[in-house]
């Protein structure tokens, strides 16, 4: 049997929790209610206080980490790179819907491959490289936003001129990725949306309503290399603005016009110069990129292409060797276009 003493050490006064305990609920029940509804207001306060702060420092981040698009002042002396992003851009918006993949994703895709060209040399003479790129483009949005992706072959659907080899666009991956440093989540115009919306404080299904109208305007217009000079908080409130007016509900652009350029605090002449373009833009290609259904993939070309791409350590230069035949093929041939690509390892830089 143990002894007595041995089990002291285990030994705590319950008598003592058991009198705090009763003393804290008689202290409760005695408590008037008008101390009650005094007393619970100051917490209420002081998380809204810090729902403000916390606000303001989301918007102050956003501010600091959005970038100018370095693209649109070679875009505008150089009308060839303007046609490939075009074309690139369009095919990748069509892809995109093919697959109904978010509208985030479509403008991940485009922000990827506008920052891939601003730094690379791109050469008239090969108009498959553009292609290339928006496919490798394409795919990482795809892999940073969806929970399914198409295989690389499958994604390469909606009037593909050319078909890569799944390793090429692998190998074109990486070559993305360490030029862009391997940052994949930049500050887009859904950034300052999102914001926006929350600082203002919709009804639920106006909220869901002004979301959807806002992604649906961004895509019909982002194929335009007229945006490309536009900072995402302009275009975010631009389509914002224009949102409220093309609405059924006349109250919300008198509501909340004021507020929404009052929350940014940016200047209302850029502002209202993104609203007019907008305008524009959206009654131009507003029906161009709806949700199509999955169809039959088109054929490839014929023909074996070797590729070879390198880069000097400004990345100022993308050179490419190719050999492509123009007749298309059905792709249930087992010869496809196969690629390969070969290039100075060091161009492509680790993660750091």
């Amino acid at each position: 049997m143990v002894p007595p003493y041995a089990l002291d050490s285990l030994y705590c006064s319950e008598d003592h929790w058991e009198n705090d305990d009763e003393e804290e609920e008689r202290g409760f029940h005695e408590q008037p209610y008008s101390n009650l509804t005094t007393e619970s207001s100051s917490p209420i306060l002081a998380v809204a206080e810090q729902d403000l702060f916390w606000e303001n420092d989301e918007l102050i981040s956003l501010f600091s980490r959005e970038k100018p698009n370095e693209l649109f002042k070679t875009i505008q002396i150089d009308p060839s790179l303007a046609a490939a992003r075009r074309s690139a851009v369009g095919w990748m918006l069509k892809v995109n819907a093919h697959y109904s993949f978010s509208a985030l994703t479509a403008v991940l895709a485009v922000d990827y491959l506008d920052r891939f060209l601003s730094c690379f040399h791109f050469q008239r003479d090969k108009p498959w490289m553009s292609q290339l790129a928006a496919v490798a483009c394409i795919s990482l949005a795809a892999k940073v936003e969806e929970t399914q992706v198409p295989l690389l072959l499958d994604l390469q659907v909606e009037d593909s001129r050319y078909l890569f080899e799944a390793k090429t666009i692998k190998k074109m991956e990486l070559l993305v990725l360490s030029t862009l440093q391997w940052r994949m989540n930049p500050v887009t115009p859904f950034s300052f949306v999102d914001y926006i919306s929350r600082r203002l404080g919709f009804k639920e299904h106006i909220c869901w309503e002004i979301l959807w109208q806002c992604e649906r305007t961004i895509l019909s217009v982002i194929l335009e290399s007229d945006f490309m000079s536009f900072l995402p908080s302009v275009m975010a409130t631009a389509t914002m603005l224009h949102v409220f007016k093309a609405m059924e509900e006349p109250t919300l652009s008198v509501e909340y016009d004021s507020q929404l350029l009052n929350i940014l605090g940016i200047d209302k002449g850029n502002v209202e110069e993104c609203c007019k373009l907008i305008s524009n833009a959206s009654r131009r290609n507003g029906n161009q990129f709806k949700k199509r259904k999955i169809g039959s993939i088109p054929g490839s070309p014929n023909g074996v292409m070797d590729v070879s791409f390198s880069s000097d350590s400004s990345n100022d230069s993308w050179s490419v060797a190719s050999s492509v035949s123009s007749s298309p093929e059905p792709l249930t041939k087992k010869n496809r276009a196969n690629g390969s690509m070969s290039g100075d390892c060091e161009t492509f830089r680790t993660l750091s």
